[in-house]
């Protein structure tokens, strides 16, 4: 695809980023959890609006994941000891996010993993609020990730309709990561 055909794209994947950055300060909310999710429309989801209930249900699993870790780690901790607790919960929720794998619907485990890792950024990063933990605060988390999925859907919506627009060709669409997707 030639830079002048694309350069519409590009700027309005800035200007969405840029209009969700103005939103998202103006009411306070963490910036930077709708951006993990965005692009996940298009690294796991390969840009296909078709893949969009999978990647939701990944990030709910896996914000879900990592809430049962923290919830549990406690105990954890009690049955096996303060430096196996956390690390044998990661390994259960591991193992069962690529197991996940084998089914249909829940089988995108790159959203799990975003959204699990993600999940410990924003809790223990301080994101959460005081209160740490809450109903509230996990239901906060997903609601920024799916701000971000909204987002990677409206960035390949607004590409079809601009490139339908300028009528490039469909064999002239791809970019290199297009093409590295295979």
């Amino acid at each position: 695809m030639t830079f002048a055909k694309f350069l519409p794209v590009a700027g309005s994947v800035g200007l969405l980023a840029a209009l969700w950055v103005t939103i998202g300060s103006a009411y306070a909310l963490v910036l930077w959890v709708p951006f993990l999710s965005w692009a996940l429309v298009f690294g796991a989801g390969a840009g296909k609006l078709s893949r969009i209930p999978k990647e939701i249900i990944g990030l709910v699993g896996g914000t879900l994941f990592g809430a049962l870790v923290v919830y549990l780690l406690p105990t954890a901790t009690s049955m096996v000891g303060a430096t196996l607790g956390l690390p044998a919960l990661v390994f259960l929720a591991g193992t069962i996010i690529v197991l996940l794998e084998l089914t249909n619907w829940f089988e995108l485990a790159p959203a799990y993993f975003f959204s699990f890792a993600g999940f410990f950024a924003y809790l223990f990063g301080g994101f959460a609020g005081e209160a740490g933990m809450t109903v509230s605060s996990v239901a906060m988390y997903l609601a920024l990730l799916l701000t971000g999925t909204g987002l990677g859907a409206a960035t390949v919506l607004i590409r079809t309709f601009l490139l339908n627009a300028m009528k490039v060709p469909a064999d002239q669409r791809q970019t290199i990561f297009d093409r590295e997707r295979r």
